[in-house]
């Protein structure tokens, strides 16, 4: 991740500051000034602005004009042109840190962006002027995020605070009622049988509603690269939980355990002790209590017996007991392979597959 580290946010004016200064003191005009220091009007307004350079041969006519030294001009002139330059190294660095391809392709930025444009654009999605005023936004803003990770994937932080911050805009445009605990615990089964719709189109509409009910903005949003995040949970507004979903492995089974492990965080964790530094996520214990919270609404406990005792041996028996508990086919074969009795690569055919362009 890009740093902040040596980068001094003070403001270091052009030399064209103090000669207004010294311009008002004397009352001279621009057209003076022109004349005076031998430019154009177009060259003595570049000079005023900071584009044109100040060189030597004008720090001396501008030092017979104000009685102000060659060297505080060059000096002056030196120092500004550092600190453009640091400002265009560290904006340069900062955009080459984010995913600013997937941001195209995914229609967070507009496509085709260079040089300072792309700059603005960026900052512009991150609602910040500069990136000095980003590093101080994220250093000061505490989002307690805890996503669940994939080890296959390298976690990159600035792809997963990009992918929060878009996930934030889509949140904060959502409706729901007031965050409560109590009615999102009340709302398990509701949510879970909608696990028997296989169209997406269908089921997110469903369960988005329920979980506004109980104050939770349902998000869907592909990751960008970099970021690892299956899902995470958080509270971008006071009195209004996040739960965002990438979706990232497009099969029922998935999907499903993945959005009851968010929830479990919801429920049995303080998530609304916001964080953001390091992206840490939570602990190992607490990662577990998810899993098991999880488990425990897809398979309720009073059949988990029945569930022990069913193999690869016999499939119908497992279709059977998918039916009987009313959740899909593919959730029970998933939880049987997590439990590892029966390998990752069997009965593939049993998980709904979602297509990306129905999902929103």
């Amino acid at each position: 991740m890009v740093s902040d580290n040596g980068f001094n946010t003070d403001w270091v004016s052009a030399p064209g500051d103090t000669i207004i200064d010294l311009m008002d003191e004397l009352g001279f005009n621009e057209e003076e000034l022109s004349k005076r220091v031998g430019l154009s009007m177009i060259k003595s307004r570049e000079l005023i602005s900071g584009e044109l350079i100040l060189t030597e041969k004008i720090a001396n006519k501008l030092e017979s004009l104000f009685n102000v030294s060659t060297t505080f001009w060059l000096s002056r002139e030196n120092k500004y042109r550092q600190h453009k330059d640091a400002i265009i190294r560290q904006n340069n660095e900062w955009v080459q840190s984010l995913p600013t391809s997937d941001m195209s392709k995914l229609g967070w930025i507009p496509k085709g962006l260079s040089g300072n444009k792309k700059v603005e654009y960026c900052l512009s999605f991150f609602g910040v002027s500069s990136v000095p005023e980003w590093f101080d936004y994220y250093k000061s803003k505490q989002t307690a995020i805890a996503f669940r990770k994939s080890e296959a994937f390298r976690t990159e932080e600035m792809a997963v605070i990009t992918w929060l911050k878009k996930a934030e805009y889509i949140s904060r445009k959502q409706r729901t009622y007031a965050w409560d605990k109590e009615i999102l615990k009340g709302s398990l089964e509701a949510l879970r049988k909608h696990s028997l719709e296989a169209d997406p189109k269908v089921f997110l509409p469903a369960i988005r509603s329920i979980l506004a009910d109980a104050g939770v903005a349902l998000v869907i949003l592909p990751t960008p690269t970099g970021c690892p995040a299956s899902g995470a949970t958080c509270f971008f507004e006071s009195g209004k939980a996040t739960l965002i979903m990438s979706f990232r492995y497009l099969r029922d089974d998935h999907f499903w355990f993945t959005l009851f492990h968010e929830i479990g965080h919801l429920v049995l964790h303080n998530c609304e002790q916001h964080r953001i530094e390091g992206m840490s996520g939570l602990s190992e214990k607490e990662e577990q209590e998810a899993n098991e919270f999880s488990s425990n609404v897809l398979i309720p406990p009073a059949y988990r017996a029945e569930f022990d005792k069913l193999s690869g041996r016999n499939w119908k028996n497992i279709i059977k007991f998918a039916r009987k508990i009313g959740v899909s086919k593919g959730i029970v074969l998933g939880q049987l392979q997590h439990a590892q009795k029966i390998p990752f690569d069997h009965f593939a055919k049993f998980k709904v597959k979602y297509n990306r362009e129905d999902l929103s």
